[in-house]
């Protein structure tokens, strides 16, 4: 089952504010309990270290050291037969008896110790053999730290239950702030697309009515009022093609998705271009062998409209600039014209559905204003981008950014 990208950031979102919250709590909670064994440990050897100072009066030495820093360790003698005595108790009760190996052990360093209660304590041979040993208790200790894990449990639940939330609540009105955005770009597409058929419709129409009732009578302005239908029929055709391709592009569904060599496609259009136009300079720069993932069709369609829309709204004479290079994992393909390009303004404007950038020369030229929609259609299904900035050239450069095919 695929997640939704809505499932997946609150799932991330979620995992990251528990890790998070669980680490650091952990983590200080862990460096409280290593603190609290760490005093516990170095009351320990201090009492150790006062012991060893006073040789044949290491018991005394122990005791008044305990009674002097009032600390709360017990303190036992242990007899080279294992006898177990004991000359102090802390307030908690430690063991009834301990081994021998564990106290010979015990010299060097602190170790732990498991009896009534969890303790740690540490050993100094006195003179006659017989062992000195001191211990605390880390029940305090362990006690607060599990404590403190089960604080740091309810807080990242708590935690997590509040950033999903506030994430729940983000979600929600950044999806109703792109549905009114998506329901303001679809009724000015349709409001737009109705006025483009609206225009074909009322010269036919027009022309019908004439025909109809006799007003021409000239076989000159028949077969003018004809041709004018015609072209206009055609016109209709080429919109509501246009049209169809948005709404398929616009669909989540791959159609026939193959590997593309975009050299050899670039290439070819190119040298169609630069033959259908002898008249202008056009300079060609292909890297060989840059490939990409997506519908042959579809970008076959981005290069005629990039290219119809210079040899439309260009002179014929007008130099041309195609290029297509490769950038870490994307695809560059430039194509820039010499010509007048667009308003300053249009340089900034997001594509959107028949978003003309110059409205007053569209329809004169023939154009829907579906070209440059379809084309940023076309990229975004490769999960690319298209920008629009001024050319070199002093005209308008199209700039398509595509990852390339990784096998």
């Amino acid at each position: 089952m695929r997640l939704s990208s809505t499932a997946r950031l609150r799932l991330v979102t979620l995992a990251t504010a528990t890790i998070l919250t669980a680490s650091i709590g952990s983590f200080i909670s862990v460096q409280s309990y290593q603190s609290s064994l760490s005093t516990i440990d170095t009351a320990i050897n201090s009492t150790i270290a006062d012991a060893a100072k006073t040789p044949n009066q290491e018991l005394s030495a122990a005791l008044f050291h305990l009674d002097e820093f009032s600390l709360d360790l017990s303190l036992y003698l242990v007899s080279r037969d294992g006898a177990v005595t004991t000359v102090s108790e802390s307030t908690i009760p430690l063991f009834e008896a301990i081994s021998l190996r564990d106290v010979a052990g015990a010299t060097k360093r602190v170790e732990k110790g498991y009896g009534i209660h969890d303790y740690r304590f540490k050993s100094y041979e006195i003179s006659g053999g017989d062992y000195l040993v001191v211990a605390g208790s880390s029940v305090e200790a362990t006690s607060r730290l599990k404590s403190e894990l089960i604080t740091v449990l309810f807080i990242t639940i708590l935690t997590s239950l509040i950033a999903f939330g506030l994430l729940s609540i983000y979600i929600r009105r950044l999806k109703r702030r792109d549905d009114e955005d998506a329901l303001a770009r679809m009724q000015a597409f349709l409001g737009d697309a109705s006025h483009e058929l609206r225009t074909p419709l009322t010269v036919i129409k027009g022309y019908v009515e004439m025909l109809s009732k006799g007003l021409m009578a000239e076989e000159a302005d028949k077969d003018r009022a004809f041709t004018r239908v015609n072209t206009e029929i055609a016109r209709m055709e080429t919109l509501i093609h246009d049209l169809l391709l948005l709404a398929e592009l616009g669909e989540s569904a791959q159609r026939e998705s193959e590997v593309i060599n975009l050299s050899e496609l670039v290439t070819s259009h190119g040298e169609d271009f630069a033959t259908l136009n002898p008249n202008r300079k056009v300079t060609i720069e292909i890297e060989d062998d840059i490939r990409i993932f997506g519908v042959l069709d579809y970008f076959s369609r981005f290069l005629q409209n990039a290219l119809n829309n210079i040899t439309r709204h260009t002179d014929g004479e007008i130099e041309v600039s195609i290029s297509l290079t490769k950038s870490g994992k994307h695809a560059i393909l430039t194509i820039e014209d010499g010509g007048s390009g667009l308003p300053e303004s249009a340089y900034r404007e997001k594509i959107q559905s028949l978003n003309r950038f110059d409205k007053s020369r569209s329809r004169e030229s023939g154009g829907s204003g579906l070209g440059m929609s379809i084309m940023a259609a076309v990229i975004a299904k490769s999960e690319g981008s298209l920008s629009l900035r001024k050319s070199q050239l002093g005209g308008l450069a199209v700039i398509a950014d595509i990852p390339t095919f990784r096998e």
